[in-house]
């Protein structure tokens, strides 16, 4: 058997809160499809703001790998690398950059990504 089956399926509160903050999140962003406002959202591209959720397990995995080294590793780096992208991402949307001016940025964080040292990433529970 391999690692990945020996894992329990996921399950208990904490899947069951964040499936609903996911679902939360999709109602929101279709009652803003029909034009049913939000007044703590303003900004047009406030919806732009649940995609920075995407980097929280990102870099949650960076810090709980960096504990557990002592010191920044592939792993660590590789982590952070995608934090940053998805960040990115929010922030382009979020300031209403232009892909077409700014779509270069991608090609360097791949550049720097892949000056992380090559090795076994491993998920640090």
């Amino acid at each position: 058997m391999n690692q990945a089956d020996d894992r329990p399926p996921y399950s208990g509160p904490r899947s069951i809160w964040s499936a609903v903050l996911v679902i939360a999140i999709g109602v929101a962003l279709l009652l803003s499809n029909f034009d049913i406002g939000f007044p703590w959202l303003p900004l047009h591209n406030a919806w732009a703001l649940f995609i920075l959720l995407g980097a929280v397990p990102a870099l949650i995995c960076a810090v709980r790998r960096y504990r557990a080294q002592g010191r920044i590793d592939g792993a660590v780096f590789h982590d952070l690398c995608t934090a940053a992208i998805v960040v990115t991402v929010a922030l382009f949307f979020l300031c209403d950059l232009s892909w077409q001016r700014w779509w270069p940025v991608f090609v360097i964080y791949g550049g720097v990504c892949m000056l992380a040292p090559r090795g076994r990433w491993q998920r640090v529970r």
